[in-house]
């Protein structure tokens, strides 16, 4: 298809030729396209780059992307949605396999949690990688950990650090503060493949008590933050190794906001940080980062951060942005290449779609995952014409605790971990 159109391109090069292909068959293949090639091949005619504004080219683009597998990520190949609830109750968290064209199909998964008795277990990021789940407790104890509920492998990860007990053994910082509090904050976990190594990174700050304060709260001036840093882990090693790099932190509701794909981590940076509201996109193997600003919307003051709420997800291999505003409409953009704020595009608003309370995740065909304001679990299908038809799980949810997770299942075993 992309050679079609680089073949027609070319010819319309040729001096003193006219080549005519009908605007309806040029309009199907540019549909067909994943939205970096079709990016490449805006600058063909004017009316090429404006396609984005027509609407029958829109849905016609919109069908495809979410209907086709021609340009579909492999990471959706054989895979399937996963649904993490709650149940207080029994004061754990169960797993239930969902299959159906409407998803009619529930199965609980016989897989025990690794983190036992504990009601604030999260799934880091938007599905697993090669089989196998980040978890992490969002309470107290704030461990994490790799699980593979097909092998049942677990491997906890080290608290502890190189950096962290340098810090805590320096006698300068020592002799200037009776205490140090260390907080962790997950921003990516996927795989190199150039070292067959799992990775994590996180984002390390740290609260200090000045020495001669006594015991005081947090909120006193006793306490002062000292400057953050990255460490990332790797599997092979067991250990974290610190980064050095200056890069944007996560927003301050982190939930949503964070994907892997392709040996790539994702995550949104806010509005107020130095580099502006961005996309961080971070390399495993080579340990780089890239970021991409994040536009705003003349149209709309509500755009990107200013929005009730906004996820980052993958789309057919693409990184995309929905957003919910407070008109109670999603507005859906999708970027065609890192580095380049232009390269944004909306692609769709979605509504209005009343009563949505927030989103638990998507799917791999377009659909969308969210918890009504009655605690309703609910989807409704992109690749509709009329998507704000929601449908029913046939669940509740529990406060924020209900995730939908994209899971392949894999049975090799992982390097490093034990049953």
């Amino acid at each position: 298809m992309k050679e079609t159109l680089t073949t027609y391109t070319n010819l319309r090069k040729r001096k003193g030729e006219h080549i005519y292909i009908p605007d309806d068959i040029v309009f199907s293949i540019l549909s067909k396209l994943p939205i970096k090639s079709f990016k490449r091949f805006e600058c063909v005619a004017k009316s090429w780059s404006l396609l984005f504004q027509n609407h029958h080219f829109i849905n016609m683009f919109r069908i495809n992307l979410f209907s086709s597998n021609t340009h579909r990520c492999s990471y959706y190949d054989g895979a399937s949605l996963l649904l993490m609830v709650c149940d207080y109750g029994q004061d754990k968290y169960n797993l239930y396999s969902l299959s159906g064209e409407r998803f009619e199909n529930k199965v609980k998964l016989n897989c025990s949690n690794p983190f036992q008795n504990r009601v604030c277990t999260r799934s880091f990021g938007f599905g697993s990688v090669n089989g196998t789940l980040c978890l992490y407790d969002d309470g107290y104890f704030g461990e994490t950990v790799l699980w593979n509920p097909a092998t049942k492998a677990i491997k906890r990860l080290p608290y502890d650090s190189e950096a962290i007990k340098a810090i805590e053994s320096d006698e300068e910082i020592a002799n200037d503060f009776a205490s140090l509090d260390f907080d962790m904050h997950l921003h990516g976990f996927g795989y190199d493949d150039v070292t067959n190594d799992y990775k994590v990174i996180r984002y390390v700050t740290i609260t200090g008590e000045h020495a001669g304060y006594g015991c005081i709260s947090i909120d006193d001036l006793g306490y002062v933050a000292l400057l953050p840093f990255w460490e990332i882990y790797s599997l092979r090693s067991n250990s974290w190794k610190r980064l050095d790099v200056d890069m944007p932190p996560t927003s301050l509701y982190p939930e949503g906001t964070q994907v892997y794909m392709d040996g790539v981590c994702h995550w949104l940076s806010e509005e107020d940080c130095v580099a502006g509201s961005c996309l961080v996109s971070f390399y495993l193997s080579n340990e780089v980062f890239i970021t991409t600003p994040i536009p705003g919307d003349e149209d709309d003051d509500d755009f990107v951060f200013k929005a009730s709420w906004i996820n980052l997800v993958v789309v057919n291999g693409s990184i995309a942005l929905i957003s919910y505003h407070k008109d109670m409409t999603f507005h859906i953009s999708i970027l065609g290449e890192f580095g380049a704020e232009e390269s944004w595009t909306k692609l769709l608003i979605v509504g209005p779609m009343p009563c949505v309370k927030h989103p638990i995740g998507t799917g791999t065909k377009g659909e969308i995952f969210f918890v009504r304001e009655d605690e309703e679990l609910v989807w409704f299908d992109l690749r509709k014409t009329f998507p704000q038809m929601s449908v029913e799980l046939g669940y509740k949810g529990v406060g924020e605790t209900s995730q939908i997770i994209v899971y392949k299942e894999n049975i090799l075993p992982l390097g490093g971990i034990n049953n």
